[in-house]
């Protein structure tokens, strides 16, 4: 062996040991949390879905928001599974779900989901969403209508915004360094950091003791999901620009639950924008609450989805 290839041999030993731990961590993460639905194929794509209640029941279909997965809103079911049916998904790249080609594209993510509700007849469908899934809501309930029966959007993400995103989200989403920063650096330092994102989650409330563990917080730091959500997160001004226009023409009601408190999206751009828009909507804002209220006031949410059947109910009797 060469000095040259052993010298070169020493140089790549850090970027090795550092694509062993991602390794390890995903591995490690996903025994911790492992996939507890079922794959169904739509549009090119398997989704991982959990599901509870009654598949006879009138179907709730939860979208999650970034760097999350299909256990966000787990802890509504006991209230909900006697009387419903329910499909908490892996939004399209996280959790245990494939990622298509182009699934930051809000028409392309609302598509694979409009094909979920016909492929398990479970239309219509109410569209309970949080933060950034609430964009795919939208389009869903858009483009779609006949399979919506209303929404319910929590904290939403919805409108073009000031501002870069941040620094780790441009990184991820990058074009070749990307994949080697999700599959080196993220696994490293994100699960240290991932606590301090929590609390600015919840701020200026305390998160719930077992959020972390419930909802399986450090799946969102395997390579895929992270690097499906920084892009994601990267393409959302575009898209927002894009669809923003033509939230006048969704015809589904909507109930938007906003805080007033939230550190992560503007209330003031985003819920309002969305109370100003939408043509038959409801703003609900809580005081002194986060990015995370339906964790906080789930009864505000199961609430809200009965008022949401309850307009639906009334419009088709009319």
């Amino acid at each position: 062996m060469s000095l040259l290839t052993l010298a070169a041999l020493i140089a790549a030993l850090p970027l090795l040991a550092l694509i062993a731990n991602g390794r390890f961590y995903k591995a490690a993460v996903e025994r911790r949390w492992p996939a507890i639905g079922r794959r169904i194929d739509v549009g090119g794509a398997r989704l991982h879905v959990i599901e509870r209640g009654d598949a006879r029941a009138p179907a709730i279909l939860f979208l999650h928001g970034a760097n999350s997965n299909a256990r966000e809103f787990l802890f509504l079911a006991p209230e909900l599974e006697r009387t419903h049916r329910l499909l908490f998904v892996d939004r399209a790249g996280y959790g245990y779900s494939a990622r298509p080609r182009g699934a930051e594209r809000i028409d392309v993510q609302a598509a694979l989901y409009a094909d979920l509700i016909e492929r398990e007849q479970a239309g219509p469908a109410v569209v309970v969403a949080h933060s950034l899934g609430c964009a795919f809501a939208l389009g869903l309930a858009r483009t779609r209508p006949d399979l919506v029966r209303g929404l319910v959007l929590i904290a939403p993400a919805s409108h073009p915004y000031p501002g870069p995103n941040a620094w780790h989200a441009r990184l991820a989403a990058a074009p070749l360094i990307g994949p080697l920063f999700c599959a080196t650096l993220v696994p490293l330092v994100a699960p240290t950091a991932s606590r301090g994102a929590v609390r600015n989650i919840f701020a200026p409330a305390r998160a719930p003791d077992d959020y972390f563990d419930r909802i399986g917080v450090p799946l969102a730091f395997r390579p895929g999901p992270f690097r499906a959500s920084a892009r994601d997160v990267t393409a959302s001004r575009r898209e927002f620009a894009l669809h923003a226009p033509l939230y006048g023409e969704i015809d589904p009601p909507a109930i938007v639950i906003s805080a007033d408190k939230d550190r992560v999206v503007s209330p003031r751009l985003h819920a309002q924008g969305l109370a100003r828009d939408l043509q038959a909507v409801e703003l609900v804002t809580l005081p002194g609450l986060g990015h995370a209220p339906h964790h906080l006031r789930p009864d505000i949410v199961l609430s809200a989805i009965a008022r949401i059947e309850t307009i639906g109910a009334s419009r088709r009797a009319s």
